[in-house]
């Protein structure tokens, strides 16, 4: 394992703790992150664009302020920890999760051969804080490190197993909002998520959520669709939340027409495009039992749609 710093434990992460940090917050789906560094700073890249509407001045009470995740960033050397045990090893995504001195740690490998360690993430055993060590970036006169990587996959992965603890699910899907109506796409990469996202972007009363990750809650007794950060071709996301009305999975097709499945169909078309936290079994079962509900309360079928402005008019039309 690549670094030469052995870390046994650290200290829980609290607001006493991280008063000498600079720190940044985000929200995505009501999810609160809190990032603080002390020394390196973030790097000032292009794709930070796509955070600026989950940016979070919020204040650290409870309720709708809550942070769910707070972390420690550390630019240098990485920690070498032991692996006592295996919890998840996705080594085609490039991480694996496994246990150490009671903390959940995850490493995260560069997707280049020959895939160095990148980031090792020291996390308390319910994924609430943790601290971050990442490879310092060289730019300009000082080191810096890469809120994108931190965020992507590893603040995703966390992200994730909140939701599954009673709010909801990351869906590989285009969300839009079309006159305040919550519409989401469900498709795999080629679908045309991005492309349905370009047809839309030309009306008036349209935001386009995402169109590669957002995310299915439910409060209240009703469903939400929310946006995140990380857009796929047509570069557009939003920190806009609205109900959610209809579910489509999305096919190329030679004409606009809505296919009716039955929903055993539609259950296997969902689960295909789920990020499932197959690292914890309870949370695990949560977004298993979110998806059927889903699908059993909301209208779903199967979209054919065609490149050009029809296929906006006639989801228009069958509303």
């Amino acid at each position: 394992m690549n670094g030469d710093v052995r870390v046994t434990a650290l200290p829980p992460v609290s607001e006493a703790a991280t008063d000498r940090y600079e720190r940044l917050c985000l929200s995505i789906a009501g999810i609160g992150f809190e990032l603080a560094w002390a020394g390196a700073p973030p790097a000032q890249e292009r794709s930070l664009k796509f955070y600026r509407e989950f940016l979070s001045d919020r204040d650290h009470s409870s309720g709708e302020n809550e942070i769910n995740v707070r972390l420690r960033v550390h630019c240098g050397e990485l920690p070498n920890l032991e692996r006592e045990t295996s919890i998840f090893d996705a080594v085609a995504n490039h991480w694996r999760l496994f246990r150490s001195n009671g903390h959940a740690v995850f490493e995260m490998f560069h997707t280049l051969p020959p895939h160095p360690l990148m980031q090792v993430s020291m996390m308390a055993p319910d994924f609430s804080s943790g601290d971050v060590y990442v490879r310092p970036r060289k730019t300009g006169r000082r080191p810096t490190w890469s809120l994108l990587r931190v965020m992507r996959p590893f603040g995703e992965l966390l992200l994730i197993q909140h939701l599954s603890h009673g709010r909801g699910v990351l869906l590989h899907a285009l969300g839009v909002s079309d006159q305040g109506e919550g519409l989401v796409f469900i498709g795999r990469s080629g679908a045309g998520k991005s492309t349905l996202a370009n047809l839309y972007k030309r009306y008036k009363g349209v935001t386009i959520l995402g169109d590669e990750r957002v995310i299915a809650t439910k409060e209240e007794g009703r469903f939400w669709l929310s946006g995140t950060p990380w857009p796929g071709g047509a570069f557009r996301v939003s920190g806009h939340r609205v109900p959610l009305r209809k579910i489509f999975f999305l096919e190329h097709g030679s004409c606009n027409a809505l296919i009716g499945d039955a929903r055993l169909t539609h259950y296997g078309l969902l689960f295909q495009q789920l990020f499932l936290p197959f690292w914890h079994g309870e949370a695990l079962g949560f977004a298993v039992n979110f998806a059927h509900e889903l699908i059993a309360a909301l209208p779903a079928h199967r979209l054919a749609f065609v490149n050009d402005r029809t296929a906006v008019e006639f989801l228009r039309a069958h509303r």
